[in-house]
């Protein structure tokens, strides 16, 4: 496999070119703060119930509901940090991407939100909402316009919540399952390539004069015990002590909740017109 690029991540959350990183801050939720709360049984962002099971599954089983379960996930909330650092004799590098994204979980339909950090400075802010093969884009509060360039991801190279459950189940003979009472926790630590493969796609990464093997890696996956919904989600890439002349670091984390409780989006009338112009 041929890795190209100074260590650039991409997370496009499958719809945006997103070259390094981006900080993606929290916009306003789609789904109504007042509304009516989902039932007990339905609710399962963050609201474990693992203690109730007197009998975990073996590990082996949680790998198998979790990928079938992924297969339920319509809609979703996802929240993405990725950190990217850079130091060489030359130049430094410390650019954030953050991302909320709301929808559908192919966001086909979704709206999101974000920006890019470098150096600590916020150098680019954004939202865009898509639906109806239309995209629809503000940057920098600089005013709605249609964005013909950012389209939902066709393929595999994407984030969405399924690609992902998938990179983890790559990896069921390298992650390490306990379960606390709480949650299932998946975890793994060292340099096996497979750990950066799973994710190159994703969140399209890549590295250029190192190999994985040349790095130390973290995985670690929170998984909800009665759902088998995937909640949480962090990949650390640091490489080793060489006599490489540039040190690179770079971190993900995803958090992801109210599955299948995200209405239908509804683009604001005073965005569409803003970008269209008067529809009467």
């Amino acid at each position: 496999m041929t890795r190209t690029a100074l260590a650039t991540g991409s997370v496009g959350i499958a719809l945006l070119t997103l070259t390094g990183c981006v900080t993606l801050g929290p916009g306003e939720s789609q789904v109504d703060s007042a509304s009516t709360p989902a039932p007990e049984a339905e609710r399962t962002s963050h609201e474990h119930r693992g203690s109730s099971l007197a009998h975990p599954v073996e590990d082996a089983e949680v790998f198998t509901h979790m990928l079938e379960t992924r297969e339920t996930v319509e809609t979703l909330r996802a929240e993405m940090v990725m950190t990217f650092e850079l130091d060489a004799l030359w130049t430094a590098q410390d650019q954030r991407l953050e991302m909320t994204a709301e929808g559908a979980e192919d966001f086909s339909e979704v709206f999101v939100i974000g920006s890019l950090t470098e150096d600590g400075q916020v150098v680019e802010s954004f939202e865009t909402y898509i639906t109806d093969g239309m995209a629809i884009s503000t940057t920098d509060d600089g005013g709605w316009e249609d964005d013909p360039g950012v389209k939902p991801a066709d393929g595999e190279d994407d984030s969405r919540y399924s690609r992902v459950v998938q990179g983890i189940g790559d990896l069921e003979q390298l992650l390490e399952v306990t379960f606390d009472d709480d949650a299932y926790t998946l975890s793994y630590s060292g340099s096996d390539p497979a750990a950066f493969d799973a994710f190159e796609e994703p969140f399209s990464l890549s590295l250029d004069g190192y190999e994985p093997e040349d790095t130390d890696m973290t995985v670690d996956a929170v998984v909800d015990p009665e759902t088998f919904y995937v909640e949480e989600l962090s990949f650390t890439l640091h490489t080793k002590d060489s006599p490489h002349p540039v040190d690179l670091g770079m971190e993900i984390t995803a958090e992801y909740s109210q599955f299948n409780e995200i209405p239908a989006l509804e683009i604001p009338e005073d965005v569409l017109e803003e970008a269209y112009g008067s529809q009467e």
